[in-house]
């Protein structure tokens, strides 16, 4: 007896909190994912309302009007679980009368069980046991008795196959989701063992009814999902979703660099965010930049840029706004978020419309405007520190005949071919440009007049024994090359002029030599 009040004051006491959850789901939810929460709220109602009427009964007939009621919930409890996942999951179905398709079964159900005493298809008989009313009502099962639990199966199977896709996607979302599938499982695990040890195998458990305890354990896991992780929250799923469709990578941390939260982007950008557990420092992560590893130095104006190398081996450059994030009473530092745009393409296209301001599109060296802003720097910052520089103008000999006969494609490799052998040459701070045509220039800075000489001397060889290789001939090529020093120049327009001199009277004694320029090399020019 004592067993019976407490199962009767157990149900009591759930039905109350059933009714409790709703009112808290209506009152402080605002989002529309709700609605099908409510109904499976309220066919736990019927359920738990049809039991406690079916064990205070006093007879047969007054039970099985309980048990209607009772299967009025749980015919229904099944497809509004799929429907109430697929809906907190955003799993749309392709057709908008899927639902429509999914609700006939449960209605074959509850006209099944609620026509059993003409047809006998849910029971061929029932009785009641008034010596053990904690069992209920006593059935025989008939030939539709697993009816309604196979369905509920197939509902309940899929709702599991949606959580556990939605799981994959949703780290952040893990215990909520993880809740929501004990709250499907309860009550259908319970009810198998029902069946298996009451119908199937007769053991000592025969004849109590689990799904009860089941339906008030899922009672309970949904008050822990509403209250603590907000289940139908909408704003956060919808800040989850959206940071998700962000396309820079975004990492949230506390004051301390420990891991909050992060984005698909930032995921995909650092792999190791993947496992690493919340509270954990990012700062431990391989792939981390230590441009990042602390941010003391905190300021709403502070830019991080940092590099990283991609499986190439190329570079991938990432620009960094860092924001603060108060309390908003006592405005407490409690994180930051971290926004990481990658800006590769911005960089390599800076880079491509610096070089071609800067450069030849050819041969890559200077191009003439450019080296005669930097050289005419240099030459005045040599005339301050009393240094001396020397000039090249180096000219290809008889490269007209090379357009003439092979074509400018090869006059092209021939350009490309030479500039390729004067970089290989000179040091790397001295200053190369293509001056126009066939014509190149070089600045020497800081060197006498005898390492100017030996410089170009190389050059001339090493293009000498450097043919350019076109189409399976090899092209023989030769410079004539004007050297002079900036002393006695009043200007880098005059030094040029006599590099240029002296290149001329290289063409003019044979050409492929190198001639300094001199008084006598000047009036040889005249």
């Amino acid at each position: 007896m004592a067993d019976y009040i407490c199962m009767i004051s157990f149900l009591f006491l759930s039905i109350a909190g059933t009714v409790y959850l709703a009112i808290v789901t209506i009152w402080h939810c605002r989002s529309e994912k709700r609605n099908y929460f409510i109904l499976c709220v309220f066919t736990i109602f019927l359920y738990l309302v049809g039991r406690f009427c079916e064990l205070t009964a006093l007879s047969a007939d007054g039970a099985l009007i309980a048990m209607k009621i009772m299967y009025l919930g749980s015919c229904f409890l099944p497809v509004l679980c799929l429907f109430l996942v697929a809906d907190y999951c955003d799993f749309e179905p392709r057709s908008k009368f899927i639902r429509i398709l999914f609700l006939i079964f449960p209605f074959i159900g509850l006209l099944i069980v609620w026509t059993t005493e003409y047809t006998g298809w849910m029971y061929a008989s029932y009785w009641y046991d008034a010596d053990n009313p904690i069992s209920g009502l006593q059935v025989k099962e008939g030939p539709l008795y697993y009816f309604i639990y196979g369905y509920a199966v197939l509902y309940i199977a899929l709702g599991c196959a949606i959580l556990i896709r939605t799981l994959f996607q949703r780290r952040e979302q893990f215990k909520p989701l993880i809740l929501l599938f004990a709250v499907l499982i309860a009550p259908l695990a319970a009810n198998g063992l029902y069946i298996l040890c009451t119908i199937t195998f007769q053991t000592a458990f025969s004849n109590i009814n689990f799904t009860p305890f089941a339906m008030i354990a899922s009672i309970a896991l949904f008050y822990v999902n509403i209250m603590r992780y907000d289940l139908f929250d909408i704003v956060p799923m919808a800040y989850s979703m959206t940071l998700d469709y962000i396309r820079d990578a975004l990492v949230l941390v506390n004051t301390d660099m420990k891991y909050m939260g992060s984005n698909n982007a930032a995921r995909l950008l650092f792999p190791g965010l993947e496992g690493l557990r919340r509270g954990a420092a990012v700062t431990q992560l391989a792939s981390w930049p230590q441009e990042l590893a602390t941010l003391d130095d905190y300021s709403e104006d502070l830019g991080v840029r940092f590099v990283l190398e991609d499986k190439d081996g190329g570079k991938r450059y990432f620009s960094v706004r860092i924001d603060a994030i108060f309390a908003t009473k006592k405005q407490r530092l409690l994180g930051r978020i971290l926004l990481i745009q990658d800006i590769t393409n911005a960089i390599n296209l800076m880079n491509k419309l610096e070089r071609a301001a800067y450069t030849d599109p050819l041969t890559g060296l200077y191009n003439r405007r450019h080296f005669m802003e930097l050289a005419s720097m240099q030459f005045e910052r040599a005339k301050r520190e009393k240094t001396i520089c020397h000039v090249m103008m180096l000219d290809l000999d008889f490269f007209k005949s090379v357009n003439d006969t092979h074509g400018h494609l090869a006059g092209d490799a021939v350009l490309r071919n030479v500039s390729a052998c004067i970089k290989k040459i000179v040091r790397s701070y001295d200053l190369v440009a293509r001056y126009g045509g066939e014509e190149f220039v070089v600045m020497i800075a800081d060197s006498d007049e005898d390492t100017a000489l030996r410089l170009a001397e190389r050059i001339r060889a090493h293009v000498e024994e450097s043919p350019c290789l076109y189409e399976g001939k090899s092209l023989p090529i030769t410079f004539s090359i004007g050297v002079a020093s900036a002393e006695g120049a009043d200007s880098f327009e005059t030094l040029l002029r006599y590099a240029d001199d002296a290149m001329y009277v290289a063409k003019k004694n044979g050409r492929n030599r190198v001639v300094p320029h001199s008084a006598s090399a000047h009036k040889a020019t005249e």
